[in-house]
């Protein structure tokens, strides 16, 4: 059965029953209102009766009388309970009536009060209300059939009943219009609700009015409203949180208790060699079967990791448990590994490169220790310390400079200078050694020319490409100085005329210690560091650094530099 039906039924049923109860009270209060009235009426005939009578004897033929006058019945009783005159008994039978002394309303009058009573009279064979007052005679009692008190309380119920009958059906007529209109505001929420719930948090009930389904129709609303903003922030947050797990350098991977890949990102993907992954099962993915014994074991709720190899690269994997599955971690320590191994490397470079002037500087300091050397060994040996303790101090400043430049908190202080004045400046430093071989700096007329730089940093960056430059000139050449302008910047040559850089060394020759000829460079009394400082210093400037070399014809090392406006 429809709702709708329902409601008509019930709307129905509830004014039947309201109006059948309306319609008994009405006739219970109407019959107790008239039966009060003819109680009243009566009271005030018998006592006046009584009042008129007073003085007079009490007889049938008065009795007759009263009743002919008032239309009712009229009965004198004597003291002994006969009955002494009635208006509707012939005084000839009045010998056969029985005596009324145990009448309620006769015994009543009797005891000197107002005695009332309804029942059916034997008498007259009909059903009458009865009012007995005293009288010095006996007794006068009035009486009158309730059988019209019926009769008016009928046609009473008749007219209730027809009236509730059209009002029943007016009811029914306006229950069936609300009915018809009731279910259309619930069913605009219904639908509303149900789009809500299908996904399309766009509807809207927009009730109007301020009843109760109006008020209904905004409080859904409200929840859409509630529930759209929430959907839009867990979207939001879902977006982020997707951008931030595929943004990962690690690659991460989560699966289930079968071991089976629920989601990866794309590092891991990119570990695993394929795109995809999702229902793939972890063990099929790498080879090495460890990797899939430790997922297995984190399924289980026992963590693990070590260390694999997977396309030339060192990775760490670990597998933590997660909500019966797993959560599979694989951080690349390729660079990390590397870098460990350039620690190492930088660290026995240096023990070797401190160990040589140290062993040359005992060597020659014990003969000294001994006092027993000719004066020009003597300063000979003096002269070799002071040259390797020389060669201890430069590496321990270049090894300052170095590691002030690769701090990341060394940023140049850049002004406009000019290139040509610092670089006869850095030459200038070198001397007398370029004088006592003959070698000469030529700065071409292109160097004239300003860049913006950290004066001090660009001295040191000449001053290390000449020295390098002059430890593999011959002696009578010359080491030339160019600019030239490429793209906003200004691209610097040091040109040199030495054997020049074979190719599997020029990639190398800005790394530290790295020496192309290694007894040569030790023996100029080079550290090694130079050219590594010159990149990381023109690196912090923003600019780019190399060499171009063929075996015999030289070499040219370039920088770019950022060119002054002033």
């Amino acid at each position: 059965m429809k709702f709708r039906t329902r409601l008509f039924l019930g709307i129905l049923g509830v004014l039947l029953v309201g109006l059948v109860v309306l319609v008994w009270l009405a006739q219970v209060e109407l019959r107790a209102q008239l039966e009060e009235q003819y109680r009243d009426e009566l009271s005030r005939t018998a006592a006046l009766a009584a009042a008129a009578l007073h003085d007079r004897a009490l007889t049938d033929a008065l009795a007759d009388s009263l009743g002919a006058a008032s239309g009712l019945r009229v009965s004198f009783i004597s003291p002994d309970g006969a009955v002494i005159g009635d208006s509707e008994i012939d005084e000839a039978a009045l010998q056969r009536v029985d005596s009324h002394r145990d009448r309620p309303e006769v015994g009543a009058a009797l005891g000197g009060k107002t005695g009332v009573a309804t029942r059916a009279s034997e008498t007259v064979s009909r059903r009458l209300l009865y009012v007995a007052v005293p009288h010095p005679a006996g007794v006068v009692r009035v009486a009158r059939p309730i059988d019209d008190v019926r009769s008016a309380v009928t046609r009473s119920r008749r007219l209730l009943l027809a009236g509730s009958g059209l009002a029943l059906l007016t009811a029914a007529a306006l229950s069936l219009l609300l009915v018809r209109y009731l279910p259309r505001p619930f069913g605009q929420v219904r639908e509303t609700a149900r789009a809500i719930a299908g996904g399309d948090l766009s509807r809207r009930v927009r009730a109007r009015g301020s009843d109760d389904v109006a008020n209904l129709g905004r409080a859904v609303d409200e929840m859409a409203e509630q529930l759209e903003r929430t959907v839009i922030d867990l979207s939001r947050e879902k977006s982020d949180l997707t951008a931030l797990f595929d943004g990962l350098e690690d690659g991460v991977a989560v699966v289930d208790g079968a071991s089976v890949v629920v989601r990866a990102n794309r590092a891991f993907e990119r570990w695993a060699g394929r795109t995809g992954l999702k229902g793939v099962r972890f063990g099929t993915l790498f080879r090495d079967p460890r990797i899939g014994e430790t997922v297995s074991m984190a399924t289980e709720g026992k963590a693990g990791s070590y260390e694999i190899t997977a396309g030339g690269r060192t990775l760490l994997m670990s597998a933590q448990p997660y909500g019966g599955g797993a959560v599979v971690l694989m951080r690349d320590l390729t660079q990390l590994r590397q870098l460990e191994g350039v620690r190492r490397d930088f660290v026995a470079n240096v023990s070797h490169e401190l160990k040589t002037p140290l062993t040359g500087i005992l060597g020659f300091a014990e003969p000294l220790a001994e006092g027993d050397l000719p004066p020009d060994q003597t300063r000979l040996f003096a002269q070799r310390i002071e040259a390797n303790a020389r060669r201890m101090r430069d590496l321990l400043n270049d090894l300052l400079d170095l590691a002030r430049v690769e701090s990341g908190h060394w940023e140049p202080a850049r002004e406009a200078v000019r290139l040509d004045q610092i670089a006869r400046s850095a030459w200038s430093d070198l001397e007398p050694i370029p004088g006592d071989r003959g070698v000469l700096l030529k700065v071409d007329e292109s160097a004239r020319v300003a860049v913006d730089a950290d004066p001090g940093s660009l001295h040191q960056m000449l001053h290390n490409l000449f020295d390098n430059a002059l430890r593999y000139s011959p002696a009578g050449s010359e080491i030339e100085v160019h600019a030239l302008p490429v793209d906003g910047n200004t691209l610097v040559e040091i040109r040199d005329q030495g054997p020049g850089i074979a190719r599997q060394h020029r990639e190398r020759v800005f790394e530290r210690f790295y020496r192309v000829n290694a007894a040569r460079d030790r023996d100029s009394g080079g550290t090694g560091l130079g050219l590594s400082i010159v990149k990381h210093l023109v690196v912090a400037h923003g600019g780019n650094v190399g060499v171009r070399s063929e075996l015999g014809e030289g070499a040219t090392f370039w920088f770019t530099l950022p060119a002054s406006s002033a």
